[in-house]
């Protein structure tokens, strides 16, 4: 189990270059460790109170890098929410922490939820409406998060990260959550059909479940009506390689929703974004939608998705 669980722990996203414009890094004590993030505020009317997002970065990467790759300044600035690029020690989102048979590490979740209760208290957050997402190592942490006993976000997206094995034993949440999957069908860093492999006795064990057992276990927990809604999205002629399916579950608990963008096609990369991650790493990229604006949408319209 240790093996397996170990290895669930090295799936990454690429680095991504820096952008020029980072802000400085700010500065956040926990556990004894200074640990840094960076934050994006919008300006707007006084007394209006905001979304937040966290934007947790792939391994290997950091905060500005993820501000760089996902674009979601510009979307913050557009629609009036506040975002935040928490940065991982060493680069490496700890997820497994505190599962059985995990490797001892920092405590990111409790890292990532006292830094969520600071930005509400000091920019007056509007506690309903906090929201996570992530690629690869980020998506990880992300569904963690939400599964986290008393978990302070009311929805999460996960890019290019399906569920961990272990997740669904080791999730605490007992309230509806809005649930987003971005995932290619042809990522070979995070399988769409899942991963195991051999632990020290000879026996396959499962690390990452397919894409239809994720979607499933939140379905599940979500109290989703059974089936799936499916449709083709249109092609706009410029990533002829790729095209993308909506699939949406059905009539869920508390007005909840689970859906999955499936890139066809597609590899290990934030959709909506080319040329940024080695082609050898991020296969192809799908431009027919914008992964950050199919979050925010997700998380903020509450109507029908739409590319």
């Amino acid at each position: 189990m240790r093996s397996a669980l170990f290895l669930a722990s090295l799936l990454l996203a690429a680095p991504c270059p820096a952008t020029a414009a980072d802000a400085p890094a700010l500065r956040f004590e926990h556990a004894d460790t200074t640990r840094s993030y960076r934050l994006y505020r919008p300006e707007v009317a006084g007394g209006e109170r905001l979304a937040l997002l966290l934007a947790l970065h792939g391994r290997g990467a950091s905060g500005s890098r993820m501000a760089a790759l996902t674009g979601f300044d510009s979307r913050a600035a557009r629609h009036g929410f506040i975002v935040a690029y928490p940065d991982a020690l060493q680069g490496r989102w700890n997820y497994l922490y505190g599962i059985p048979g995990a490797a001892d590490g920092p405590d990111d979740v409790g890292f990532l939820q006292a830094l969520t209760d600071a930005i509400v208290r000091d920019h007056d957050v509007d506690p309903a409406r906090i929201y996570v997402t992530g690629m690869s190592n980020g998506g990880f942490m992300a569904q963690r998060l939400a599964c986290a006993e008393e978990s302070r976000f009311a929805g999460f997206a996960s890019v290019a990260a399906g569920a961990f094995a272990a997740l669904p034993e080791h999730c605490a949440r007992a309230q509806p959550v809005d649930a987003l999957y971005l995932h290619g069908t042809a990522d070979r860093l995070v399988p769409w059909g899942g991963l195991g492999i051999e632990n020290r006795h000879g026996e396959r064990q499962r690390v990452i479940l397919p894409m239809s057992d994720s979607l499933r276990f939140w379905a599940q927990g979500n109290r989703c009506a059974p089936g799936v809604d499916v449709r083709d999205l249109p092609p706009s002629g410029r990533s002829p390689a790729t095209r993308v399916k909506l699939i949406e579950s059905r009539d869920c608990a508390a007005g909840a929703r689970v859906a999955l963008y499936a890139i066809v096609g597609g590899g290990h990369n934030w959709p909506g974004v080319a040329g940024v991650i080695s082609p050898e790493i991020a296969g192809a990229v799908n431009l027919d939608i914008h992964a950050s604006d199919a979050i925010w949408s997700f998380f903020a319209d509450r109507g029908p998705l739409q590319p």
